[in-house]
Order: structure tokens, then sequence, then C-alpha cells
């Protein structure tokens, strides 16, 4: 193969293989293969060497599961023909050198491994950077980086750890873990009492009990304790105080960023934390489902739309996301968006203003509450939020899955705001399709940058009628399933967020949002 032409190509393209690539790391990736020839070559021959040891190792893989590859596989050119001749000459070279490859590679990991400690039980979604486990497969001592999706570790003494993406935790023994960023639950029976959890700032030690930990992005430290009790202590190495604290169930406690101070007397959070792995059951395949998230980005449904953006509440146009603004209607009005096929109009929805029309024949919200009428962009084929005050965009994470991609688009429909399909028009653009319901997740993300200000409603109506009330107090973080039938005769699907006081943080976002 030729030099590689930067320094990160190799572990880009094997990320990229191993679907674990993040979405800048494929933009940066796709615009060095577009402009450099000898990244686009460096590239093209990676892909035939990893086909071949694949292929002879018998190893599968899905390659056309990366939309970079997609994209440029009818780039290669003149050269792609070349590239295919020096590639069948050298194919059996290619398979020795692949069959090495594997064999020192295996070899490496058994003498870096360290001994195993447990295996992991069961896992939701995971994507993991680094070392990536398998179902059923010996956990060793060492470090493990959940990215994507929820993972269950049993250790052998008994102890199940549930970790909430993204996590990274490293495995000291079968008594000890260190949590470095991100929260997991630990339930630790009779038999490993004393098991601990370490953080930047804290000692967690169980005293017989089933406890959750989180650590913050700024390094501080949260101990909730669910059933029984632990001991929360300052890290010795980071604080030369000596201090700890018994905290009992239903209680939680904190450590400051600094690692100096302990905080009791606070009230255990399991909203905070997964405390079992999700269901897998809801369907992966795209046939026979429309996608509302690319409806509202301005696409049939099928993955036309485009990602980031969303339709403005105050004119029906749209526009390019995330909001950055928050603004306050001062009427009742409905607002039909002509120029997107298959949305009737979106709205503000407040009922103090009077009654509340969510559709172009008329049709109202009887059951909206009053609402104070401020509103932060619109409906948006996005999964992103903006921090005004911090400045900064956050990714909106439902059982540790990030939404917003391809594989799992998002609407996010922050209060107040209402959106309204025409289900005519999409039976009308999709002739051969029946739908039958509505499905999608709905919550509010945990790893906010503060909590909610107030409570938030979420609603589904069908012709004007609610079929589905969520309510999310300040306090809840659930993540909920949402499951709708339609039947043949209902013209207008409307999907409503609405909060009674300041909406600031009430981030509420419907994943995988398809009509079935």
């Amino acid at each position: 193969m030729n030099t590689v032409p930067f320094p990160e190509m190799d572990e880009l393209i094997q990320r990229l293989l191993d679907d674990q690539i993040e979405p800048d790391e494929m933009q940066r990736l796709g615009k060095a293969i577009r402009e450099d020839p000898r990244v686009r070559d460096y590239y093209v021959d990676s892909l035939l060497v990893s086909a071949v040891i694949r292929r002879s190792s018998q190893v599968t893989g899905e390659l056309s599961k990366s939309d970079l590859i997609r994209a440029i596989s009818g780039g290669a050119g003149h050269g792609g023909s070349r590239r295919v001749v020096r590639y069948f000459y050298s194919v059996a070279a290619v398979l020795i050198f692949g069959v090495l490859i594997l064999a020192s590679v295996t070899l490496f990991r058994q003498r870096t491994q360290g001994p195993a400690v447990g295996r992991l039980a069961g896992a939701y979604e995971a994507q993991w950077r680094g070392a990536r486990p398998r179902s059923g497969e010996p956990l060793h001592v060492g470090a493990y980086d959940l990215r994507e999706g929820v993972a269950k570790m049993d250790l052998d003494q008994g102890t199940s750890l549930l970790l909430e993406a993204p996590c990274q935790v490293e495995l000291k023994s079968v008594g000890e873990v260190t949590l470095r960023s991100g929260r997991l639950v630990a339930v630790v029976p009779p038999q490993a009492e004393g098991f601990r959890v370490r953080t930047w700032t804290a000692l967690i030690t169980d005293l017989g009990t089933e406890f959750g930990v989180v650590v913050r992005p700024d390094g501080s430290t949260e101990a909730h304790v669910l059933k029984g009790s632990v001991s929360v202590a300052l890290d010795p190495n980071r604080s030369a105080r000596s201090m700890s604290l018994v905290v009992n169930e239903g209680q939680a406690a904190a450590v400051d960023a600094a690692g100096r101070t302990i905080r009791g007397g606070l009230a255990a959070r399991e909203d905070f934390f997964v405390l079992q792995l999700p269901s897998s059951s809801r369907p992966s395949g795209r046939l026979g489902r429309l996608n509302l998230a690319d409806i509202v980005g301005g696409g049939n449904g099928r993955g036309a739309g485009r990602l980031n953006r969303g339709i403005d509440l105050g004119t029906g146009q749209a526009y390019k996301g995330p909001a950055t603004t928050i603004r306050r209607s001062q009427r009742s009005e409905f607002r039909p968006a002509p120029q997107l096929r298959g949305v009737d109009g979106v709205f503000v929805p407040n009922r103090a203003l009077g009654p509340v029309v969510i559709s172009s024949t008329g049709l109202t919200f009887a059951e909206c509450p009053r609402t104070m009428g401020s509103y932060y962009g619109g409906p948006a084929n996005s999964g992103t939020f903006f921090d005004i005050p911090r400045q900064q965009t956050h990714t909106a994470r439902l059982n540790g899955v990030g939404f917003g991609t391809s594989t799992h688009p998002a609407l996010t429909l922050h209060p107040n705001a209402g959106i309204t399909f025409d289900l005519d028009l999409i039976r009308r653009d999709n002739p051969n399709a029946r739908i039958d319901r509505f499905t999608a997740v709905c919550g509010i993300p945990r790893d906010l940058p503060q909590s909610p200000f107030s409570p938030a409603d979420v609603w589904v109506l069908l012709d004007g009628v609610v079929h589905l009330h969520l309510h999310y107090p300040v306090e809840r973080y659930a993540v909920e399933t949402v499951d709708v039938p339609i039947s043949a005769r209902t013209r207008f699907l409307t999907l409503v967020a609405t909060c009674s006081g300041r909406a600031d943080y009430s981030w509420v976002v419907f994943g995988d949002p398809y009509l079935q």
C-alpha cells in the first residue's frame, strides 16, 4: 500500500469500517478524500485490503453502513481500474499479509490484556471506542469507552454494572472500578459488599446496596443511593482533608470538582439513570416506514431531507438550525407550511390567547393548557440544542443513544411548539404504503446543562383528538415509548409540546419518529 498521507488516516479508516467514526471525523476524512488524490488512493487500497482480510478470515462486515463509502463509491475515476488489476495480482500476498496481521494483533492482545474479571451480560445499541466487547464475552482489567447505547457488565463476585453512554470506565478488579466520565448503576450482592467506585474526586464504597454514580464534565461527582447505603469519601490523592459521609437509601451526596467538599442531604434521583437494558424490539429496517423528521427537513420521509432544518413557528417558513433565540407569540395563529410536502402547518400552543387552531381545516386543540407563548425556533429535523447562556451545542441522547443521525433521526419539539402532518398528502405521495401507526421514543435528555425551569407536556392528536399525553415534571427524565394506532380515515397527525412556565431546558425529543 501507499505511504500513509497523514498520521490519523489509519485510525479514521479503522473507525469507519467499525462504524464507530464520529460525524466531525467523517467530515474531515471525506474532505481529504475529495481534495487529495493520495488520500483517495490510500483509502481505496485500504478498503480492498480490508475486504480481502475479511474474506480470508471469514470475518463479516457491512461496509455499506457508511454514508461516506456510498457517497464516493463511484468516484475512483480511471485510476480505479488500475488499482483493481493491482489488487488481483497482489491478492495472494495480501492474504498472507492479512493473516499475519490478524495473528499478530491476536497475540498482542493476549499479551496485553489483564486478567478476566467478568463478562458483558448484554448491550443496547452499544458502540465502543478502543476495546469492543461483545455480549457473552469476558471482560478484562482495563479501560472501556462506551460511546453509544447502554451496556451491562457482570463481575465475577456478582456485582452488576449498567453503563449509559457516553461513559468511560476502567475495571480495576472484581471489587473496584474507576468511573472517569458519565454515569453507571451498581447492584452489589451481599458477597461483594465493599465494592468501590472511584472517580476523579471521590471514593464511593458499597455498604450493601444499589446505587448510581454520575461524573459531570467538570469533574464533580454525585452518588445516588437507590437501596441500602454507601460511604462517600474525598479522594485522598486530590484532597489533604480526610472526610467521608454515609449516605442512606433515598439520599444522594455530591463532591465538588476540586474534590474538597462533600454535600449531603440531597434526594436520590432514580430518573438520572437507566436501571435496566432498554428493549431492542423496535424495527431496525427502513422499509415500510416514513421518517417524520425527514419530512420536516424538506424530504419525502425516506432520507432526502436535510439535517438541522426546521419550521419557524412565527412564519411557517423553513429555517436552518439550531435555533439560538427565544421568541414570544402575541396571538394564536395557525401557520401553513406549503413548501414542505406532508406538513399541514405549525402553531404556538397557548390557550390563554383563545382557541388553538391546529389545522388548515380549523380543527382546535381543546385540552391545550395556558402557556407563556414563548417558543424556540420550531419543530426541527435535528438532534441538537443550543444552550444560549453557554453558547454551546448539545446532542440529544435518550437511553445513551445520540439522535439526529441517519440511523436514529430526531424531531425536536422545544416547548411551546406544535406541528400538524397531513396524512392524506403523505398517502398520496406513497400510494403503496398503508399508514397504521405513529411510533417513536420521547423524552427530555438527562445530560442537560441544567434542570428544566418548568414541567413540560407532550401531546399526540389525531384529527384534533388527544390520543397520548405525557407529563414531564422538572425532576423526571424518563424515556417513553410512543405507539399510537392510526386508522385509514385519519387525516391529521398533530404533535405538541407545551410548558406551563419558562420553557428553558425543556428539550423535548421525538427519537425515531416513524409512520409505520
